[in-house]
C-alpha cells in the first residue's frame, strides 16, 4: 500500500484508540507515533487530519490537541462488558480472559485490563 494512503489510516487509528478528551494528541505527538514505522511530519499529520474532518470524523480540535468524539463505547461501558464476560457460564476463565482481551483492545487501548 502507498505510504500516503497508509498514513490517514495510522492518524485515523490513533486518534480512535489512544486520543481522548482527556488525553488530546498533538500533531506532533501523532507524527512521532507514526514516524516509528513510517517516515511522516506534523504538516502532513495535519493535512490528513483537516482531510478526515472534511470528511465528518468526528474529530475535535482544542488547544491542546485532536481526539476523537462520540466513541461507539465508554470506559464505563467497557467495565461492564468486561464484568458481564466474566460473570457468564459456558466458558473457561481463560477463554473469557482472552475474549475480554479481544473486545477491549478493539474498544480502546487505553482501558486497563486488570
Amino acid at each position: 500500500m502507498e505510504t500516503k494512503k497508509f498514513l490517514i489510516v495510522l492518524i485515523l487509528r490513533i486518534l480512535e484508540t489512544d486520543s481522548s478528551k482527556e488525553n488530546p494528541y498533538t500533531q506532533v505527538r501523532i507524527a512521532n507515533e507514526i514516524s516509528k514505522a513510517y517516515p511522516c511530519d506534523r504538516k502532513t499529520v495535519g493535512r490528513n487530519i483537516k482531510f478526515l474532518m472534511e470528511l465528518k470524523f468526528p474529530i475535535v480540535k482544542t488547544k491542546k490537541g485532536f481526539y476523537m468524539d462520540g466513541k461507539t463505547f465508554s470506559l464505563s461501558e467497557i467495565d461492564f462488558v468486561k464484568t458481564a464476560i466474566m460473570g457468564a457460564e459456558g466458558k473457561s476463565t481463560e477463554e473469557k480472559d482472552e475474549l475480554v482481551k479481544k473486545l477491549t483492545s478493539l474498544m480502546s487501548k487505553k482501558y486497563d485490563m486488570s
